[in-house]
């Protein structure tokens, strides 16, 4: 039973951890453009030094290494999280397949991830740091197919945590259903006495 709720834990945690990334990467890149819109009075200062499209370009450049050091960082801890939530599942589930189907589909992806992806993310995210947008670089469209194929990665691991977690919580409801069951005929033997 406690192997249950410590998978939910562990998918909770998980989910939350996607959703928190999701939302730093985003708003790292538009707190770029919301500083440069209204600038503190040292920083314009800064500014009138570089020029704006010059500090536009350097927080980017700032912002795009810290959501580098941020995604290897959330790379691993998805394995370790991946890890343990089909251990605490194999326990949870009596190794049923199909819930262990589904956690192995989960360790596929985030190695995959961590392996594969973000690597080349970041290797091409640097080539392109300093690269105005209207120059055309092979480097820009094999860039962009990583990050999709991330992104599409992101939104299947999410749909397989939904599967996950329904399947663990309607097994803990029937579960519970047979646990109540055999209690109703000893608790009406009791009242009847």
């Amino acid at each position: 039973m406690h192997t249950r709720r410590l998978s939910m834990l562990i998918l909770g945690v998980w989910i939350g951890l996607t959703i928190a990334m999701s939302v730093v990467a985003i708003q790292n890149f538009r707190g770029v453009d919301r500083l440069l819109e209204g600038p503190a009075p040292q920083t314009y200062l800064l500014m009138l030094r570089i020029g704006s499209e010059g500090a536009r370009i350097f927080l980017r450049y700032q912002i795009s290494e810290l959501n580098r050091f941020f995604f290897d960082w959330y790379g691993t801890a998805q394995v370790v999280l991946a890890l343990s939530l089909g251990l605490s599942l194999l326990f949870a589930t009596n190794g049923k397949k199909v819930i262990m189907s589904l956690s192995l589909a989960l360790l596929i992806i985030v190695v995959l991830q961590k392996v594969y992806l973000t690597p080349e993310i970041t290797l091409l995210g640097r080539q392109l740091d300093f690269v105005p947008p209207s120059v055309p670089l092979p480097a820009r469209s094999r860039f962009w197919a990583f990050h999709t194929a991330f992104s599409v990665s992101e939104v299947l691991k999410v749909a397989l945590f939904l599967v996950t977690g329904s399947l663990i919580l309607k097994k803990s409801e029937s579960r519970r259903r047979r646990r109540h069951r055999s209690t109703e005929p000893e608790a009406a033997g009791v009242e009847s006495d």
